[in-house]
């Protein structure tokens, strides 16, 4: 069986993956798209770690005998889902393996907002001594919109702090740590009441542009919106008015419509904005998951059965 990764995946799992494929043969793909061999033999096929980059995913496109294909992504937005499913190629994914390390990187902008830490980092630097008046959470509201493994540990946390928390999500299930639950359907309702509005949801074409100029309009000039979801789920021009015209008072954006974002557009200088480039994903603990993943996935492959977080 040939399989191609990148190295520091190979590295995390190929003396486990022979007890399960003794005959497994890795084939290493770079990060620019090189590989060790020849990579037309391929049938399985994992898209995770340092190798992971556009340059690997346009080399590995062209591989015509992919059976499976697993990525570390938790959103199956992209070129590479809509080719591969488009070739009858089974694809998993990687959902809730980072999920941990998002909602901290989200609720850490919430503390960075209610906190000021970033005013109070620009005094420091001015070697201005002034106090400020800071906020607590405690009699603040959370709006989490998707309550995936990334909305649940961001509510989890936030129940932590003493915050109210609303939620939406599509299914009707019971999300727990939230005090009032809706559907897309209760955005314009919801997003009034809300100190803090967190977006944890997929890309799709319900949730394509989902905060634009109307919703702004709806959030508080207080708010603070946070996005560790896809670019594509804010207006981000929209956005930017809003907080050029204090009708918002901060954002935060880990994701991009486009990235990287183009370096000489001025939304990098609007000064209640803060931009950090994809960041929130970032831990050793990362990788380890994955492989875990993948591994049980290539138990039931070999054995026929049905693979985890199949992308439908």
């Amino acid at each position: 069986m040939y399989i191609a990764a990148g190295r520091s995946f190979v590295e995390q799992v190929e003396n486990r993956a022979r007890t399960i494929v003794p005959d497994a043969h890795w084939i290493v793909v770079n990060g620019d798209g090189s590989a060790s061999e020849s990579l037309e033999k391929c049938e399985l096929l994992v898209l995770a770690g340092d190798s992971y980059t556009t340059q690997f995913v346009e080399a590995v496109l062209k591989i015509p005998a992919v059976r499976w294909a697993h990525t570390e992504d938790a959103g199956i937005d992209g070129l590479f889902y809509d080719t591969m499913q488009s070739r009858g190629v089974t694809v998993t994914h990687s959902p809730g393996t980072n999920a941990i390390e998002v909602a901290e990187f989200a609720f850490g902008q919430i503390l960075w907002s209610a906190k000021r830490l970033g005013t109070l980092r620009d005094n420091q630097r001015a070697h201005r001594w002034q106090l400020l008046g800071l906020e607590s959470l405690s009699d603040k509201t959370a709006l989490i919109i998707g309550l995936g493994a990334i909305g649940q540990e961001v509510a989890k946390f936030a129940k932590a702090f003493g915050m109210r928390v609303l939620g939406i999500r599509q299914s009707p299930t019971v999300a727990v740590n939230v005090d009032q639950q809706g559907t897309l359907a209760d955005l314009s309702q919801m997003l009034p009441a809300a100190d803090f509005v967190v977006l944890a949801v997929p890309l799709t074409p319900y949730t394509r542009a989902l905060i634009g100029k109307d919703e702004l309009a709806c959030m508080k000039p207080t708010a603070t919106l946070i996005n560790v979801a896809r670019g594509a789920v804010v207006d981000v021009y929209a956005l930017k008015e809003a907080l050029q015209s204090g009708k918002l008072r901060q954002a935060c954006l880990d994701v991009l419509p486009t990235e990287p974002w183009p370096a000489d557009d001025d939304l990098w200088d609007i000064p209640n904005l803060f931009i950090t480039p994809h960041n929130a994903w970032s831990s050793p603990l990362y990788l380890p998951r994955v492989a875990d993943l993948w591994l049980e996935n290539l138990q039931r492959y070999v054995h026929g059965e049905e693979l985890l977080h199949r992308v439908r």
